[in-house]
């Protein structure tokens, strides 16, 4: 009969390697939504300064 100790030293490699990818996984799609947000508030701010473009160009008029 093993012991609770074999055991463990039995599954500890699968179960670390299960963690491993679990985190890479977390990793990437933390990248994708952080890459998603950082889209959104570049066109945000690119329409801000649009409309601080056409603003100004009419006040010389």
């Amino acid at each position: 009969m093993m012991t609770f100790r074999d055991r463990v030293n039995a599954h500890l490699p699968v179960v670390l390697q299960l963690l491993s990818t679990a985190s890479l996984v977390v990793i990437a799609l933390s990248a994708l939504c952080g890459s998603q947000s950082l889209k959104k508030l570049a066109v945000s701010h690119e329409m801000n300064e649009l409309g601080q473009i056409h603003n100004g160009h009419m006040m010389k008029k």
